[in-house]
């Protein structure tokens, strides 16, 4: 003999099933918001993150030799040197996505400064930020006096004003020797070092900023602190096996 259900019984049986998918993903909505909460992990980003990663390494590996290039000839740095990871940084001081980086990054080096060497190398795009050359060129006469950090912070918070004028009140602000920074900026000291620093971007696929090497893997676009946290950690991982 066939029975024959309900209607009632089949939407019984739907409704129990709903209710149980509803549960599964409240569970699981308060086992998220319990680890971002008590900051052990973020279990969102990490599974964002973790789909890409292998296509991420095997893609964008650069080869020893132009890991080495990237960082023969930094203009600034922060961290260890010869840490397990070494991350280098291609900017563009008009660019608005390295402005959203900076703080982040400086953040997250400054946190894990005994375990990263971190690298910065300009690669203007003129034809975007039409001051983003003269820009650099300031910032690297900044570094001769010891004061690239202040001044590269002073580009990024004023972004919108990187005229002569603007770049010889940075220089005042910071303390650097006027009659020193103004010699450097006007005979361009730096230019032929700036050229050097995009060609070696091109020769590693560089194409916008700002683009991030992590241990010789290209990441490009700008970072928010978790996401750079958990990049940091998960190459630092890698390197530890």
């Amino acid at each position: 003999m066939i029975r024959i259900f309900s209607w009632k019984t089949v939407l019984g049986v739907i409704g129990f099933l709903v209710l149980i998918g509803i549960g599964a993903f409240l569970r699981q909505v308060w086992v998220y918001y319990d680890a971002i909460k008590s900051g052990k992990t973020n279990p969102i980003l990490e599974r964002r993150m973790e789909s890409s990663w292998s296509k991420l390494v095997s893609n964008n590996q650069v080869s020893p030799a132009d890991l080495a290039r990237l960082t023969a000839a930094e203009t600034a740095s922060l961290g260890t040197k010869g840490a397990k990871l070494t991350i280098v940084e291609f900017i563009d001081f008009g660019c608005p996505y390295c402005q959203a980086s900076f703080a982040p990054v400086r953040e997250m080096v400054q946190k894990y400064k005994d375990q990263v060497y971190f690298v910065v190398r300009d690669f203007p795009i003129e034809e975007i930020h039409p001051r983003a050359f003269p820009a650099a060129l300031a910032a690297r006469c900044a570094a001769v006096q010891g004061k690239f950090w202040p001044y590269h912070d002073k580009l990024f918070i004023h972004q919108e004003k990187h005229e002569d004028e603007d770049l010889q009140r940075y220089a005042d602000e910071v303390g650097l020797n006027g009659p020193g920074f103004r010699a450097c900026y006007r005979a361009r000291v730096h230019a032929s070092a700036i050229q050097q620093d995009v060609q070696d971007a091109l020769r590693v696929g560089v194409q916008g900023t700002p683009t991030f090497f992590f241990n010789g893997v290209r990441i490009q676009g700008k970072l928010d602190a978790p996401t750079l946290e958990y990049l940091i950690l998960r190459f630092l991982k890698e390197e530890s096996k």
